[in-house]
């Protein structure tokens, strides 16, 4: 059986500069590390990080007054972050940058008069943290609708599916004067899936690797799974099932943007032994 491992793989930029942040600040051995909430949307990395120290917390009142607080990949909320200044603690700012664009272009909106709409999922930590700094005057879209108002500005979570996004913006059309729209779904994200919509129809099976939490693999599941029926989210070489590889000839291997190599070097192993 041939694995056919794609190109675009692993931790994405924002999510290996965070890693890296965090750990840098383990081994500096200056104080407790916290995250707000976990850094990424990887349970098996998180865990990692915990065996390093590294204490994830749901709320910041659960935080040492000497110790520093990683902001997590998403971003956090805005009155998370004026209640870390007034408390003096020390902080890092491991917010993904193509995610603080999100914000830059939103708040821009807002301030020149745009009634504001994120498309993307309203319970998903990246959207909260764009509205929060909206000061919650935003309205998320998970779905192409029409919205009256005489300005609209637009922005996208950046692990949306072009598809998705485009629908939305266009679906605002009907119903306003001017519609602004930023396409702030990042490039990593449209090379992921671009790519996995083309090898799932070369393969006979395709395997997502990635955290059940993660919404930039769900979507790649999503994806692939509409090109080629025999798609399958995994987290682990765990979740392997072998009679989906009964008769099979080529099967695709990618991961989300929060994966680690090591998660995808040992289902590649495991893949070739079967």
């Amino acid at each position: 059986m041939e694995v056919i491992r794609l190109k675009h793989t692993g931790f994405c930029f924002g999510v290996r500069r965070a890693i890296e942040r965090v750990t840098k600040e383990v081994d500096k051995g200056q104080g407790k590390v916290y995250t707000l909430g976990p850094i990424i949307h990887n349970p098996q990395t998180v865990n990692m990080l915990k065996e390093q120290g590294v204490i994830p917390v749901d709320d910041l009142s659960q935080v040492e007054n000497d110790g520093i607080v990683v902001f997590r990949t998403h971003g956090i909320r805005k009155e998370e972050e004026a209640y870390i200044c007034e408390k003096g603690l020390k902080s890092i700012d491991a917010t993904c940058p193509f995610v603080k664009r999100v914000r830059k272009h939103a708040v821009y909106l807002r301030k020149h008069g745009y009634k504001v709409v994120i498309a993307g999922d309203k319970n998903h930590p990246e959207v909260k943290s764009v509205l929060s700094y909206l000061d919650n005057d935003g309205i998320v879209l998970r779905e192409s609708c029409s919205i009256e108002g005489r300005k609209i500005g637009v922005v996208s979570q950046t692990t949306l599916n072009w598809e998705t996004f485009r629908d939305i913006a266009a679906g605002l059309l009907g119903g306003a004067e001017e519609v602004r729209v930023y396409n702030t779904i990042c490039r990593s994200t449209r090379e992921r899936q671009k790519e996995v919509v083309e090898t799932a129809g070369l393969v006979d099976v395709m395997l997502i690797a990635g955290g059940k939490n993660s919404s930039n693999t769900a979507r790649l599941y999503e994806i692939a799974k509409q090109v080629q029926p025999r798609t399958y989210h995994i987290e682990t070489e765990g979740d392997l099932d072998p009679e989906w590889f009964s008769g099979i000839r080529k099967v695709g291997l990618t991961g989300g943007a929060s994966t680690p190599d090591f998660i995808i070097d040992s289902l590649d192993r495991r893949l070739k032994n079967l």
